[in-house]
């Protein structure tokens, strides 16, 4: 009866993201498992988090005085996104509204691990520890703390019994069964560009037409080394909902050097706008990618100021593609 389905917790995760939007969730689903049982902890917005900045202890209530680390039993730290068609996405919603206070598109982070064998029976504790940033309010006027998640005690309850992690086991078009892997849906090797966040001296207020950003990008092709634009995709963020920009993007590839230009009809990008991942395919980054220029202009095309080039950064996440 208290068999663990990841699918179910995810789903549950899903359903439940508009009353968790910028928050930390404090229990697990399911909250009740037995050791050896997958569960997924929703730990907020969190930007950037990975397995390799990320520790996890659980403690029992039978020993509070004895926490035991369980990082290694992290199966994958991934991003869940409501459906683009749901409130979450819609300007009039707590939900948008808390992230746009956060300049970031709105997804939760998710931890799915499995639960280690001897575990003690009973009431317990998750606590999980990250390095990464946590996130706070940059909008002006937003005076709001955000949960912090490595303050945050998850509860859980631990059952009698062995249990053992899920497969994820489904179902094929053609009647097979195959089990699943946390990995497909974990950020693949990828080079995430950030503009600035923030706008402490208010000297950005100007939206724009277009911004074009141009940058030099060491990558290297696995089979034959010859880069072309089949070795990349720019996966653009989307904060729309909340900017009403109605941005548009378009890249180009010429040797070795991306252009990715964000474009709006109605000249309202803002400067935190231009963020995006370029996702290595059968490719891998020789050095991280650096930013040549970025140009702004206003709805009639003619060039104007923004933000300086070293206000944007460029982080390479995702395991190696070998």
């Amino acid at each position: 009866m208290h068999r663990h389905h990841s699918n179910r917790s995810l789903a549950a995760v899903l359903l439940l993201m508009v009353m968790l939007t910028a928050c930390v969730a404090i229990q697990p689903f399911p909250n009740y498992a037995r050791p050896g049982d997958t569960i997924t902890l929703a730990v907020g917005p969190q930007d950037g988090m990975t397995k390799a900045n990320t520790r996890v202890w659980f403690t029992s209530d039978v020993t509070p005085s004895s926490p035991i680390e369980i990082t290694s039993s992290v199966r994958s730290i991934f991003n869940l996104y409501a459906d683009r068609g749901s409130p979450v996405y819609s300007p009039y919603s707590d939900g948008a509204t808390n992230f746009g206070y956060l300049h970031r598109e709105q997804w939760l982070t998710l931890i799915a691990l499995d639960l280690p064998q001897g575990l003690s029976t009973g009431p317990a504790t998750i606590q999980v520890q990250t390095t990464v940033q946590q996130p706070h309010p940059v909008e002006p006027g937003v005076f709001a703390v955000y949960p912090d998640v490595n303050t945050v005690p998850i509860r859980i309850e631990i059952l009698p019994g062995t249990g053992a992690p899920n497969p994820l086991k489904y179902k094929t078009i053609f009647n097979g069964t195959l089990s699943g892997s946390y990995a497909s849906v974990q950020p693949q090797r990828q080079a995430l560009v950030k503009p600035p966040a923030e706008d402490p001296q208010g000297l950005w207020t100007t939206t724009y037409g277009a911004i074009e950003i141009r940058i030099n990008l060491p990558l290297a092709d696995l089979t034959n080394g010859t880069l072309t634009e089949n070795n990349i995709r720019i996966a653009a963020q989307d904060v729309t909902g909340f900017t009403r920009s109605k941005l548009q993007t378009t890249w180009s590839l010429a040797g070795n050097e991306l252009k990715v230009l964000f474009i709006s009809s109605s000249g309202k990008i803002k400067y935190y706008e231009p963020r995006f991942a370029i996702v290595a395919e059968n490719a891998n980054f020789t050095a991280t990618p650096t930013i040549l220029s970025v140009n702004y202009y206003d709805v009639n095309g003619t060039a104007v100021s923004g933000p300086a080039t070293t206000a944007y950064s460029i982080s390479v996440l995702g395991p190696p593609p070998f």
